[in-house]
């Protein structure tokens, strides 16, 4: 009895040393019963302040390719490497790595730690995951990231590993990979520890500051913040499967599930402070990061405040995300290469991550050495052979430009908005085809059938189709006024915006007010920030639409629109509620009883569709329709992509801009090659890659939306609409003078640059 006394009263005295180096937090203090957690205690309760930047090193010149040791080992491979064009590798944690640190020296030779913190803790093993996944009901997580002995081991891990490792040439430390709060985006609710609890409870008293406050939103009776427990969705669920959204109430678990969102990213932020105290000059972060959704830990909005660097599967926009958030300044993004039988595949892969701004990209290099049956001796494999010019390409001069920690992406004056709780909405209008099975919505059907995730990839392939570049708007900065939105945009894109706040419907009103263009396309601001319905939209006065949820939505019978039930159906079959649903144009109706109060909109069965109105100095569309389905190539490549280029071009056009790069290909323009334009100062580098509809699978293999990839080498036209001299491609060294339009030749599978500087900058 006294030896748990004594382990627990130190445990108590770990927390507040614990969260007293949390320096990037807003503190409160509250007193709790000793029943609680047994004395006063302090917790970190926001706002998330973004840890500093790290500029990558300054030998970081271009794009590297960094092996991960699997199948392979760097000091017996070297000479296998070189030829394959491949200079860096990775160490797994770093204590007792000595000969591999050393080689690096030697060599000069860049690597990456992984698991720097350790495996088993940020990321659940399997025995770990099996008791908080396919559970209805909340659950405490193996290794809580609340308690201060957990937080101490992932400590003493990293300062094990980083001073084993910082003396070579290390580029990123990783504290693991396919971290999550259980395990991927599988639904786990997770974190009831005591501590957790005693947290979440803080936390809600700084949000809500009195009891009666919180009822009054989430609808309850508490007589304290110390009655508050964390609830499962299984015990919401069943009232929320139909219209309307005013009698909705997602209050309590969405509450919950944004708590462990922020737990999550408050302790990587502090394990990267307590990194940067180890090696200050190398940033810190993860790799093998997931796609936003309800559960795993993954609002991007906290995380990119949350660490230096990260590694992230292209799931449903994280790419764009990244980018959009770690613009300025510029911060480490790298993605996993996986490499399958098709040389094109492989190739166009490669340059499609440096054309869209990663520094860098882990390799998986799975049956990329083999054993020679006559020699035995070990020998590249015929596709990494087939490979290695575009190895030795990529990580060359083709790449320097946009690999500079000082260019930025010089994107058009459109921002497309986040708000995770709108994913988290929307996650609970796709998961009631579940029903009561729930728990068994595993990651994989997540990422393919999360609409919020489709719809985001949607709207950033139809602005890319168009011509456009863009950047995502964190609904955090929003809400916490970081971001000025009228300085920064002059085109705003809601895409089913569900959850909307009342200071970020402030925002948004002043934003048209001042003469902005907004665009929403369905459902938007029909809740909360919480998940609380609304009589009427946030945001309905700016749009001038009214609302008749008793004529449904799209089919009039489903408010899912992509089907996971049907996960191994082809996308088609999976949006079934298109089936009867209303259409304009060869595009879906999603609201059947929306009405523009304007003179201006478009009449479509029940309902009005494109529905414009002029607001004090700004304008705001309400199409009133969906582009879900635009990712998927038969859609984006037939009418009803046609139609959507169509209205998205006009609709800009109206707002005053114009496309600065148009790519003519056999005398019209071509939707499927997406131009980058990457500024440094006064000089451009323009990126010109195909953007062929995909997805990229944990197995490795590339899946393409068309079928099978044909790809050539065609002539194309660009045409610049600005004012340039000095253009000339990076690659082939040929000089095209100072001219705004000129033709090249362009190979399907691989990416041209050109450089060129503006004239008045």
């Amino acid at each position: 009895m006294k030896k748990a006394l004594l382990i627990y009263t130190l445990s108590l005295a770990a927390i507040l040393n614990f969260f007293f180096g949390i320096l990037m937090a807003e503190l409160v203090i509250i007193s709790l019963p000793e029943k609680e957690i047994g004395a006063m205690d302090t917790f970190p309760v926001g706002p998330l302040d973004p840890v500093q930047a790290v500029r990558q090193r300054p030998e970081w010149t271009s794009h590297l390719v960094l092996v991960w040791q699997y199948e392979t080992d760097i000091l017996k491979d070297e000479s296998l490497y070189k030829q394959a064009g491949l200079h860096g590798f990775h160490i797994d944690r770093g204590a007792g790595e000595h000969d591999l640190v050393k080689f690096s020296m030697e060599k000069r030779y860049p690597y990456y730690v992984d698991h720097a913190a350790g495996k088993g803790i940020l990321y659940l093993r399997k025995e770990e995951k099996h008791k908080v996944t396919g559970k209805n009901h909340v659950f405490p997580r193996p290794y809580s990231l609340a308690d201060p002995l957990i937080i101490n081991e992932l400590k003493d891990h990293l300062r094990k590993n980083v001073d084993a490792t910082k003396k070579g040439f290390v580029l990123a430390y990783a504290f693991d990979d396919e971290i999550s709060l259980g395990s991927f985006n599988n639904p786990a609710e997770v974190d009831v520890h005591q501590i957790s609890v005693t947290w979440y409870r803080v936390w809600l008293k700084n949000r809500y500051k009195t009891i009666s406050l919180l009822n009054e939103s989430w609808g309850k009776n508490y007589q304290s913040f110390e009655d508050v427990q964390p609830v499962s969705f299984e015990d919401i669920r069943k009232n929320h499967v139909k219209p309307p959204f005013a009698g909705w109430n997602l209050s309590c678990w969405s509450e919950w599930r944004a708590f462990m969102d922020f737990q999550f990213a408050s302790v990587l932020s502090d394990l990267t402070r307590y990194t940067n105290g180890l090696d200050p000059n190398i940033p810190a972060g993860f790799v093998g990061g997931q796609g936003p959704s309800a559960y795993g830990g993954y609002d991007y909005s906290l995380l990119c405040r949350a660490v230096q660097w990260m590694e992230a599967y292209d799931y449903n926009g994280t790419a764009e995300l990244l980018r959009s958030f770690w613009d300025d300044p510029r911060r480490i993004r790298m993605q996993t290469y996986f490499t399958g039988d098709d040389y094109y595949k492989n190739s166009w892969a490669l340059w499609y991550r440096i054309a869209n701004g990663c520094q860098g990209s882990i390799a998986w290099p799975s049956g990329w050495f083999n054993i020679n049956s006559e020699t035995g001796k070990r020998e590249p494999s015929k596709k990494l052979t087939e490979i290695a010019q575009t190895l030795r390409d990529a990580q060359g001069k083709a790449s320097e430009f946009i690999s500079h920690p000082d260019t930025v992406l010089d994107t058009d004056p459109i921002g497309i908005y986040y708000s995770h709780p709108s994913v988290r909405a929307g996650w609970v209008m796709d998961c009631i085809v579940h029903g009561s099975t729930w728990p068994k919505r595993s990651s994989s059907i997540d990422d393919d059938n999360l609409t919020s995730g489709k719809l985001r990839v949607s709207w950033c392939k139809l602005l890319e189709d168009t011509g456009y570049q863009y950047n995502f708007i964190s609904y955090l900065d929003v809400q916490e006024k970081r971001i000025d939105l009228s300085e920064r945009y002059k085109v705003i894109i809601m895409p089913q915006i569900i959850c909307i706040s009342d200071a970020e419907a402030t925002a948004l009103s002043e934003f048209v007010s001042r003469g902005g263009v907004l665009i929403a396309d369905a459902l938007c601001g029909l809740m909360t920030e919480t998940g609380k319905g609304r009589s009427k939209g946030a945001i309905d006065d700016v749009f001038a639409i009214s609302r008749k949820e008793s004529l449904g939505y799209m089919n009039g019978r489903s408010i899912t629109e992509i089907n996971g039930e049907l996960y191994n159906k082809p996308l088609e079959q999976r949006l079934e509620a298109y089936n009867g649903a209303i259409k304009y144009k060869d595009m879906i109706v999603y609201e059947r009883g929306t009405k523009g109060l304007s003179k201006k909109a478009e009449p479509a069965g029940t309902a009005d569709v494109h529905i414009t109105n002029y607001y004090k100095k700004g304008k705001a569309h309400y199409l009133n329709l969906t582009p879900v389905a635009y990712h998927h190539y038969p859609f984006r490549n037939g009418k009803m992509g046609k139609q959507w280029r169509k209205i998205i071009n006009a609709l800009l056009k109206d707002a005053g801009l114009n496309p600065r790069v148009e790519v003519i290909e056999d005398g019209s323009t071509s939707p499927l090659i997406e131009s980058l334009l990457w500024r440094n100062g006064n000089r451009y580098c323009l990126a010109l890659i195909k953007n062929y509809s995909y997805s990229e699978g944990i197995s490795g293999e590339w899946i393409f939306d068309g079928g099978k990839i044909e790809p050539g080498e065609v002539t194309i036209h660009i045409k610049l609409n600005l004012d340039v001299k000095g253009i000339k491609n990076i690659r082939t060294g040929k000089d095209f003078g100072s001219v705004n339009g000129f033709s090249d030749s362009f190979r399907e599978w691989e990416a041209n640059f050109y450089e060129f500087e503006e004239r008045n900058f």
